[in-house]
């Protein structure tokens, strides 16, 4: 029976490239079903195209449009598609706001409702009917462990699902379930590509320079590739790492080493 892998954020960025990475693994079109969720339904259907063209069975790989900040829309999904083996999610947003800002209030909520409010949702649906043994990845960020002015929901989103990843490790680890966050640094997506633009506004640059001074901070001199992070996540849904949960990564060129 094919693993059901059901990934959130599904149609770009780390949770496009990841649904890639678990089907590329696969040695037979039978081994494996995709499951990608996200808003936009068009975008979605362009990032089916993409895994098709590139080689998948056009039967493997599902789409269904989710607002995962809608508690119930997401329990009626996961009623719909029934247990998942694999959880990844990769839905998030990225504002910058400082305090005095006049949309500080609107970012706050929107990255309460989507990044920490709508892992619960997905995390808590997927759990019910997981076979055990299974895996849920969440994304966080290297500013799930760090700081940065201007990144205050943001960073207090990626703390919070730090939180959530450490308990619920610890809840489901009777049934050998094991749930594990990544934390990337700078990652070239699209949505990184709209807060360095956000950012080179604010700094009064350009957004070349902007990012040429982003990547002179990083040790290992370069952006990390959505190829990067999805390959991390395969591997901890993976049996090589059977005994890692209740673990966040780092991935991101040595800019953050705790």
């Amino acid at each position: 029976m094919a693993r059901k892998i059901l990934i959130t954020g599904g149609s770009s960025g780390i949770g496009l490239e990841s649904a890639r990475a678990f089907l590329s693994a696969a040695s037979a079109p039978s081994e494996v079903e995709v499951i990608l969720c996200a808003r936009n339904a068009e975008r979605l259907a362009e990032a089916k195209a993409s895994l098709v063209a590139g080689g998948a069975a056009a039967e493997q790989v599902r789409t269904h449009s989710l607002d995962v900040s809608d508690p119930a829309a997401v329990e009626a999904f996961f009623a719909e598609v029934g247990p998942v083996d694999i959880l990844v999610a990769a839905a998030g947003v990225c504002e910058q706001a400082r305090l005095d800002d006049e949309n500080s209030d609107a970012v706050w909520h929107r990255a309460m409702n989507i990044n920490v409010h709508g892992v619960y949702n997905c995390v808590k649906a997927a759990a019910r009917t997981m076979p055990d043994g299974g895996s849920i990845v969440t994304v966080s960020s290297g500013l799930g462990k760090n700081a940065r002015a201007g990144y205050e929901a943001y960073t207090a989103s990626k703390h919070a699902v730090l939180g959530l990843t450490r308990c619920v490790a610890l809840e489901l680890a009777a049934r050998k379930i094991r749930v594990n966050a990544v934390c990337p640094g700078w990652v070239d997506t699209p949505m990184s590509r709209a807060d360095a633009r956000e950012g080179a506004r604010r700094a009064g640059m350009s957004e070349e320079a902007y990012r040429a001074q982003a990547i002179a901070g990083i040790p290992l001199g370069r952006m990390v590739a959505a190829e990067d992070v999805a390959e991390l996540i395969a591997f901890l849904c993976s049996d090589a790492a059977s005994v890692i949960t209740g673990q966040s990564y780092n991935i991101a060129g040595g800019e953050f080493l705790n």
